[in-house]
């Protein structure tokens, strides 16, 4: 053997030792799975891989986690710099997808705990699309070009080619609300069709990565050997307990039109096809080339258009009260088509829809049931009878889910105690509704040696009945210190609070839950003791 091909030998093995170790790269730092999860640090530049993740903010100062796509083409060139982060986190507008308007707000990058003094923050200036149904996800055009953003230092991340398989190690990163950068690591997993009235997401993802909370939504899902994004992180279980499922904040699965809860999970939507998406570092609004077009957006006559109902009696002749759908709403297509289903994912599927339906005064009115359990209804908008059917028209179908259950006790008092912060000798009590699981409450409380859970009397209701309707004999003071925790004024109250001095001797707190068949829960009875 020659010196030549000694070199060349030795060159190759080199060669094959960089590429093992750069396979075998582990971008979570030797993190456990399901462990804590660790803040980041990058005042020495050891995590600038990840300076293109970061706080957006929107106009109403929404806190959520988003990532700069590097979206340049195989020969370097690149056009606008896009993020992509949880729509629904900005956002709760569902049924409408929201393309080519101007958003106002900034993304701050180089996110991390100790580099708060050199943010590099950039207004956005355009929300490309966005949707909350089918997927959970905003992309967003910055004013600044993605090379100017690289110029200054800032990494992109490279899209994925697929989503990882169940059980391949990955990595989640998130900046809590009035905090920064965390890492997490866990394993991905397979997730089923997922319920969080009003959402209904079809493909989704899973992981029991720690650490995820909110003002982190939005944030990237990573492959851990390679540091491509697969998805972004949506929602998650975590803190919420089972009664609320399929409810605001705590989604549920649904396997076949049954819903069931996992606690202590997260749940995020995939975005690799986004690679389809962008032409010259420019987002195509093309369904030929992206599964985000064509886009159907529908406005509901009601604020909250479909409820869940409970299967019930009719008075008298024994029969079953079928609930409909009975919704009614406008449509940015001139006809549309719909169907109903027990799965969301058949949604994406164009047999049995309904014949094109002019799209003037739209309104499906179908009977839901009579089986219990999740049901579905889907509406695509088409713009005349004989339009061909493409795939992301099936993708951006919008899916309405109703839950049927039998009569039975309503779920079990949602209501957290704490004691006041101040040292004083009182308890802040906060009821959650959960409609229509949890549609009101009625309650009392006194010394605990004299009252009497178990006697119908003097019980008071939540929400508070108004001081104007108050009947001779209730006690109005009473009834005003229950005052509603609203944090949207655009929807009605979520939470009411009352705080109870206990002096001297313990009290008692008397709770049933109604839902919206108007059935009762158990008794809760809790305790509350003096300091």
């Amino acid at each position: 053997m020659n010196i030549t091909h000694v070199i060349a030998s030795g060159l190759l093995l080199v060669g094959l030792c960089g590429a093992l170790h750069a396979a075998d790269k582990d971008f979570g730092e030797g993190l456990a799975n399901t462990g804590p999860a660790q803040v980041l640090r990058n005042a020495r530049h050891q995590h600038d891989h990840w300076n293109g993740v970061g706080r957006i903010r929107n106009e109403g100062q929404t806190l959520c986690t988003a990532s700069l796509l590097d979206t340049r083409d195989e020969s370097g060139k690149s056009g606008p710099a896009y993020v992509v982060t949880s729509s629904h986190c900005l956002h709760r507008l569902n049924g409408a997808v929201q393309r080519d308007m101007p958003i106002k707000g900034s993304i701050s990058f180089n996110y991390f705990d100790d580099t708060l003094e050199t943010l590099k923050t950039y207004p956005l200036k355009t929300l490309r699309w966005g949707s909350s149904h089918g997927v959970d996800l905003a992309v967003i055009e910055l004013q600044a070009t993605l090379a100017s953003l690289i110029t200054a230092g800032i990494t992109p991340l490279k899209l994925a080619e697929e989503v990882p398989a169940d059980g391949v190690n990955i990595l989640a990163l998130a900046a809590p609300e009035w905090d920064t950068l965390h890492l997490s690591a866990c394993t991905q997993q397979a997730s089923r069709e997922l319920v969080e009235q009003p959402f209904v997401w079809r493909v989704t993802l899973k992981n029991q990565c720690q650490g995820v909370s909110l003002g982190g939504f939005g944030g990237p899902l990573l492959d851990r050997a390679s540091n491509r994004l697969f998805g972004i992180l949506s929602t998650s279980t975590r803190g919420q307990p089972a009664e609320r499922k399929c409810q605001r904040d705590a989604p549920c699965e649904v396997n076949n039109g049954i819903p069931t809860w996992q606690p202590e999970t997260n749940y995020g939507s995939p975005i690799t096809f986004l690679s389809q998406c962008f032409i010259g570092g420019v987002l195509q609004a093309d369904d030929e080339y992206c599964a985000l077009y064509p886009t159907t957006s529908i406005t509901f006559e009601k604020p909250a258009p479909v409820q869940q109902y409970f299967l019930k009696k009719a008075d008298g002749n024994g029969k079953d009260i079928v609930p409909r759908w009975n919704l009614a709403f406008s449509i940015n297509t001139p006809f549309y088509r719909y169907k109903t289903t027990r799965r969301a994912i058949d949604c994406e599927n164009p047999a049995l829809y309904s014949a094109p339906i002019k799209a003037e005064h739209a309104y499906v009115n179908d009977p839901i049931g009579p089986q219990t359990g999740m049901h579905m209804l889907c509406i695509v908008g088409v713009e005349s009878a004989e339009q061909r059917v493409t795939s992301g028209m099936m993708k951006n179908a919008l899916s309405l889910a109703v839950e049927l259950a039998e009569p039975g006790p309503a779920r079990t008092p949602n209501l957290s105690i704490s004691l006041d912060k101040q040292g004083l000798a009182a308890y802040t009590l906060i009821w959650h509704l959960a409609p229509p699981f949890m549609q009101r409450y009625t309650y009392k409380y006194g010394p605990a040696a004299t009252t009497d859970c178990l006697r119908p009397v003097d019980y008071l209701p939540i929400p508070p009945t108004a001081v104007k309707d108050v009947e001779e004999g209730e006690d109005e003071d009473i009834i005003a210190l229950v005052h509603p925790l609203n944090d949207d004024p655009v929807t009605p109250p979520e939470k009411y609070a009352q705080l109870i001095s206990v002096q001297g001797t313990p009290y008692k707190i008397c709770t049933y839950a109604y839902d919206q068949a108007d059935q009762p829960s158990t008794l809760r009875v809790d305790l509350l003791k003096p300091r």
